[in-house]
This record gives structure tokens, C-alpha cells and sequence, in this order.
């Protein structure tokens, strides 16, 4: 099963409050992910979420007072492929560009946090459950990054792409049955 994630801001390698910066990542993609469970198949993975979670296994991780609810997790025996398209404001081969850490930073925010330290202050504990790709990012199976240059940051949003870490993603995200459960029969294809 396949669907695409977008991301468009900030990347930064070594932030300050690194929490509050992985958590503004995380919640670009939850609205994405919440209106993935929508659609079928993936509408079947409510059932395993809290609250009101009518199957086992439970998904839902509590953490820090916040339910968060991943999508790709080993309780359903599912693994992620991603391959990630990331144009950013510098020219291509300039050391600057730090690919590497930007990478790490990114899966920080694909993921469930693990403990109450990596939930920035800011992040909303009145929306209900926060949705991330992955329990944790050792799921992730197989990972391609290309990278381009972004010419016209300023058609997205004016104001963040005057930074020069501003970093536009299209992330491709292939979900694959590590181990055939009935659980996960719908990911099948």
C-alpha cells in the first residue's frame, strides 16, 4: 500500500529545543494521516486505536498524557519504505546542505515519541490522539533520499521561505506486511 506525505519548513540540524522542533514537524503530518485513516483500507486500523479500540492488538501508545497513534507499527507486524524527494534553498553539492541530519531529524518526526522529554511544550493535548507514521523509525526497511534545488521557495508561504532552511518534501511511503496476520490481511496488495 502506498500513499505520499508532504512537508514544507523548517528542517534544522541541531535546534535549540530540539522537542518543540520535532514536535512542529510531527504536527504537519497528523492532519495528513488523520485523513489517511479515512479511506479504506486504512480506516481498518481504527479498530486497533484508542480510545474505544474494539481489537487487539491496541496500537495506541500513552505517552506524556497525549494518546498518539501510529500508523505503521509492530503490533501489526507492518514495516515502512520511504523514499524521499527533498528540495531545499541550496545548491546542490554546497556543504551546507547537510543531508544526513536533516534526514534524522525528519524520522524523529515521522515517529511516536518514546518518552515525555521528546514531547515539545507546545504540542496539543486537546485534539484528541496525534497521528505519526511510525511507532518507532526501525521499522523503516529501506530509505532513498534525492535531493534538488527549491527555486521558488517563495510560492509556498512567503514568510518561512526566506530562511535558508526552509526544505520542501514529498515523501513516498510504502507499507509492506513484514509477517501475514489477519490483522493485516487489508495491507496485503
Amino acid at each position: 500500500m502506498k500513499f505520499k506525505l508532504l512537508y514544507f519548513g523548517e528542517i534544522l540540524i541541531n535546534p535549540k529545543k530540539r522537542a518543540q522542533h520535532i514536535a512542529d514537524i510531527r504536527m504537519q503530518f497528523h492532519p495528513q494521516l488523520k485523513k489517511l485513516i479515512e479511506h479504506k483500507p486504512w480506516t481498518n486500523l481504527t479498530q486497533y486505536m484508542m480510545p474505544g479500540a474494539t481489537k487487539s492488538p491496541v496500537t495506541t501508545r500513552h505517552v506524556g498524557g497525549i494518546d498518539w497513534n501510529p500508523i505503521i507499527t509492530p503490533n501489526l507486524k507492518l514495516i515502512a519504505e520511504l523514499d524521499i524527494q527533498m528540495l531545499h534553498p541550496e545548491i546542490v553539492g554546497v556543504a551546507r546542505s547537510d543531508i544526513d541530519n536533516r534526514i534524522k531529524t525528519l524520522l524523529d518526526g515521522l515517529r511516536c515519541p518514546q518518552n515525555e522529554h521528546e514531547i515539545g511544550a507546545n504540542t496539543p493535548r486537546d485534539i484528541g490522539p496525534i497521528y505519526t507514521l511510525l511507532d518507532d523509525d526501525h521499522l523503516i526497511t529501506r530509505l532513498s533520499v534525492n535531493t534538488s534545488h527549491l527555486l521558488s521557495a517563495g510560492m509556498f508561504h512567503p514568510e518561512i521561505s526566506k530562511t535558508p532552511d526552509t526544505i520542501f518534501m514529498m515523501i513516498d511511503v510504502n507499507v509492506r506486511v513484514a509477517e501475514g496476520t489477519l490483522e493485516n490481511l487489508p495491507f496485503m496488495v
